[in-house]
């Protein structure tokens, strides 16, 4: 069953006009479209491929509105009628209403047989609302600007929306249905509006949807349709976001997600001012030319963006020294950041809490409070607040504890717990003055705020509708600009006022976005919005392996199967691949470097190389987030180094053709990259893992090459050790991974000792089998070797 949802607009008609019978069309340079009196769309037709695009005609209503539940008035003179009225409002749903007719007035250029535009009205089943639009019609599309509503306003309207038979690709977040012939997609004329595309089994659904608060009122929402081939799609969306000025990022008019830096892969390091020549050196090793520095390396309060003395005792010009010097190295800088919330420990929140963060949460006090009370009674119903036991939300990231705050007047007050049973309208256990506000007197009536917390870095979400956005981005452009970043990514993007969630998240980046200088630059964020397409210049990010499974579990989480490396990997697999779908760079990342602890085995060698199999079969870039301490503690970084630089110059030398790159792309299967000598051409073989001498600490995987086996071996541990097995006929040989011999000894007729290293070593066994390989490796001997001091 279809959904009816539409954008439309037009001149107002009088009520008594009679219903349009004819039907409306509009046509661009590209497309023919057809709309009906009925406010269903008839046709959309290539006219260049001469092909019909549109799905279910006369079906699919162009617009809809959600306006609030109607129902009769109390009756007179009943003494509970006017709260049981006001109760079942509150309770009743909200209306939607589809758009059932369509009239039009067109503009028509001399000679021009097609309407150029003009203005369209809307009216919609069970609702007097009536809508009026502006209509332009260009080369690149048809434009849809609502100008007026009549009657009962809605709350939420469905702009436009049309159904596509384009749907072998489905660009969710871009709004677009699409394959190697053509596409067809709804654009967001502004930021008010939200395009999206739901991809059905037989169609596309293109959406372009807007609403009255918070922000922006209806009015002056716009969106656009365009259809055009398929290799003209890039070339038409950015003149589109030029013509309609929207958040933007190029280089002359070529946008940054084309551009080669786009797909080049970064470390996302903690940088102190003296590690600059430690990160020259780390990139020289593991041929990554991008780094983008954590928030903490140089930031102590999120808000004012003080600097963290101890990281960068020379502060602003101990940076911008920092960022010289890598670029002196060839490589490319990148700012960590977040932009719509604000430590807790910050100047903004302490001693006084500024008044203009997110409100998500209000409450009465019921009695006066005195300073040292640690009860506090409210009018209102907590149950839902941070802390209740009955609450519905049960995952609260950071832990419930950061939540847990009530704000009156001036004071913040953390609180234990709410009760008591059965009422849910007291904070107890309350910690007066929490963040070195000052504990005062409250009087009855006083509203209690709650601000919406962020649980990451402990801080509370900016309202996007006050000033502070701008102070705050102000703040922050000015220190981006004196350093001459080439790179930012916005994390948090999730931290906004929820009830109108994509706006905000567009918002507060392309508010900093307008402020930093340098362009092009590589723009990355938590989540890539419909509005912040033509911004961004990749992504993908998910959090390393350790990180989303110690923050589900501290969010209140439990995690009954434990996933593996390679579900992570794969999970971040498809989520590039739908990445893709919306025409945009997807990366592989952020992927931890780890060191052996509580339930795991560290980062291991085999790991990283299906993660870069998988980057070299996407051409996706990687992203590698760790610490130096970390890579310190891990004695396999250096092996996981080599195989990082090897696998980055493959992929950058477009050396392997499609027919292997699909091969490497399949999820759980694994690869090995095989040099047989120094300047021979890498081969890439299916690998699978086998056990050594019936234990877990020498590590394997096989590869069958031609009648022979490669066998690549390491300790988990990266300790050294003594690796001795037999091998009845032929000779092996040992390699690095450039192809480079390593030193093989002969004990006997037959038997080979290895001296394991704290990286990769492949041994070629020839003239045997898989299963016979298998055999020899149970049947190695594998004896610990102190380590020299």
């Amino acid at each position: 069953m279809i959904r009816i949802v539409c954008l439309l607009a037009a001149a107002t008609a009088p009520a008594a006009q009679p219903a349009p019978t004819d039907p409306i069309v509009w046509e661009s340079a590209r497309f023919r479209l057809v709309l009906g009196p009925d406010a269903t769309w008839r046709s959309l037709t290539d006219k260049q491929a001469k092909v019909e695009r549109c799905f279910a005609p006369g079906k699919v209503a162009m617009a809809a509105v959600t306006v609030a539940p109607s129902l009769p008035p109390p009756p007179t003179g009943a003494h509970t009628s006017v709260h049981d009225h006001q109760k079942a409002l509150a309770l009743a749903p909200p209306r939607q209403c589809n758009a059932n007719s369509a009239s039009y007035v067109p503009v028509k250029p001399a000679g021009n047989a097609a309407a150029a535009g003009g203005e369209l009205v809307l009216r919609f089943a069970g609702c007097d609302t009536a809508a009026t639009y502006a209509v332009a019609v260009s080369d690149d599309c048809i434009q849809f600007t609502l100008k007026k509503i009549e009657g009962t306003r809605p709350t939420e309207m469905t702009l436009l929306r049309l159904a596509t038979t384009l749907r072998a690709r489905v660009g969710t977040r871009l709004g677009l249905g699409w394959d190697e012939s053509a596409g067809v997609g709804i654009l967001a004329a502004n930021r008010q509006v939200r395009g999206r595309a739901i991809p059905h089994k037989d169609h596309a659904e293109l959406l372009a949807t807007t609403q009255d608060a918070p922000g922006p009122r209806l009015e002056g929402a716009s969106a656009a349709l365009y259809a055009a081939p398929e290799k003209e799609l890039d070339a038409l969306l950015e003149r589109l976001s030029r013509g309609f000025d929207l958040p933007r990022n190029a280089s002359a008019r070529t946008p940054s997600r084309l551009l080669p830096l786009a797909r080049r892969s970064y470390w996302f390091l903690h940088v102190p001012q003296k590690d600059a020549g430690r990160v020259v050196e780390l990139c020289r090793r593991s041929g990554i030319r991008q780094v983008m520095m954590i928030s903490h390396s140089w930031c102590s309060s999120v808000g004012h963006y003080t600097f963290n003395k101890t990281f960068y005792p020379d502060e602003l010009e101990g940076l911008k020294a920092t960022v010289r010097k890598l670029h002196d190295a060839g490589i490319l800088v990148g700012m960590h950041c977040f932009a719509s919330k604000i430590s807790k420990i910050d100047a903004y929140v302490t001693p006084v809490p500024d008044k203009r963060f997110w409100v998500d949460r209000t409450a009465t006090l019921a009695d006066d409070a005195g300073p040292a009370d640690t009860s506090i009674h409210m009018n209102d119903d907590l149950r839902e607040w941070p802390g209740s036991p009955v609450a519905r939300q049960k995952l609260w990231e950071g832990g419930v504890a950061k939540h847990r705050e009530v704000i009156l007047d001036d004071e913040i007050i953390a609180y234990e717990s709410i009760g008591p049973e059965g009422k849910w309208d007291t904070f107890l256990g309350c910690k007066r003055g929490a963040w070195k506000t000052a504990p005062a007197a409250h009087k009855a009536g006083t509203v209690g705020r709650h601000y919406g917390v962020d649980g990451c870095i402990n801080g509370y979400i900016v309202d996007q509708e006050t000033s502070l956005l701008d102070e705050t981005t102000s703040r922050l452009a000015g220190i981006f600009n004196a350093c001459d970043f080439d790179m930012v990514y916005f994390d948090g993007g999730e931290d906004v006022d929820r009830r109108r969630f994509d706006h905000y998240v567009t918002n507060f980046q392309a508010v900093a976005m307008s402020k930093f200088q340098r362009r092009p630059l590589v723009h990355m964020g938590t989540i890539m919005t419909h509005g912040l397409w033509h911004s961004f210049t990749r992504s993908g990010t998910v959090d390393t392996y350790l990180n989303t499974l110690r923050g589900h579990i501290q969010a209140g989480g439990t995690i009954e199967t434990w996933p593996t490396v390679r579900d992570h990997i794969d999970r971040s697999v498809r989520y590039m691949q739908s990445i893709g779908d919306d025409r945009m760079v997807g990366e592989l990342g952020w992927f931890g470097i780890w060191p052996k602890g509580k339930d795991t085995d560290g980062l291991q060698l085999d790991e990283i190389e299906y993660l870069m199999c998988k980057s070299l079969a996407h051409d996706a870039p990687i992203s590698l987030q760790t610490s130096f301490a970390q890579m310190d503690r891990h004695p396999l970084t250096g092996g996981v180094l080599e195989i990082v630089r090897a696998y980055e110059e493959l992929r950058a030398s477009r050396s392997v053709g499609a027919a292997t790159r699909k091969k490497l792309a399949g999820p759980k299967k694994d690869s090995l990259l095989y040099v047989a000598k120094p300047g021979s051409a890498p081969e890439l073989l299916a690998a699978e893992p086998a056990d050594v001498a019936g234990g877990r600490d020498v590590r394997a995987m096989l590869a069958q090459r031609g009648n022979d086996v490669v066998a690549s071996v390491w300790h988990y541990t990266g300790q050294p050790g003594r690796f001795e097995f037999g091998l009845a006929k032929g000779k092996p040989r040992a390699t690095d991974l450039a192809g480079q011999p390593v030193g093989l000894a002969s004990e006997e007729v037959g038997g080979y000792l290895l001296a394991l290293p704290p990286r990769r070593t492949n041994i070629l066994l020839p003239n045997i089998t898989l299963d016979q390989a298998r055999e020899i490796l149970a049947k190695a001997r594998v004896e610990a070797v102190e380590p020299k001091k």
